[in-house]
């Protein structure tokens, strides 16, 4: 199983490699020295930040299409949070609500949720359409996390 994450700095845009049981020890930057932060519960996803949010880290990124509405989706929520909080560091979680982000439903052709997408520094690795329960998507996301 892989031990390293992949962290890029919001300073000076360095990528730096940490082992991952050092995350929790206010990693700073090899380079500017600037602390760098990750993000320990699902980001929002928009039009505005998928860029950014999704294939400008050099690490792994779960997006989660969903839907207020669908009682699927609902719930993996407590199972797409814990795998964020757990995860840090290693694999960042965006949530895109379909319903508020029509132009990003249509620009990956969203026709039903709940679908999740795996992006590895900004190219699609996997995805799976369907729901998904807590131990699933964790074996799923760690059999991508332990090839690196």
């Amino acid at each position: 199983m892989n031990n390293s994450a992949l962290l890029r700095c919001k300073a000076c845009r360095t990528v730096n490699r940490m082992p991952a049981d050092r995350l929790m020890e206010k990693p700073k930057c090899g380079k500017c020295k600037a602390s760098l932060d990750f993000p320990r519960s699902p980001v929002e996803g928009t039009a505005a930040n998928f860029q950014t949010e999704v294939f400008d880290p050099p690490g792994f990124v779960l997006v989660f299409f969903w839907a207020p509405w669908c009682t699927h989706c609902r719930g993996m929520m407590p199972g797409i949070e814990d795998a964020a909080r757990r995860k840090a560091g290693r694999l960042k979680v965006v949530m895109v609500n379909t319903e508020k982000e029509t132009y990003l439903a249509q620009r990956f052709s969203i026709m039903s949720v709940p679908r999740l997408t795996l992006y590895r520094a900004g190219r699609q690795v996997d995805e799976v359409n369907g729901a998904l329960s807590p131990t699933q998507l964790d074996e799923w996301a760690e059999h991508y996390l332990s090839q690196t």
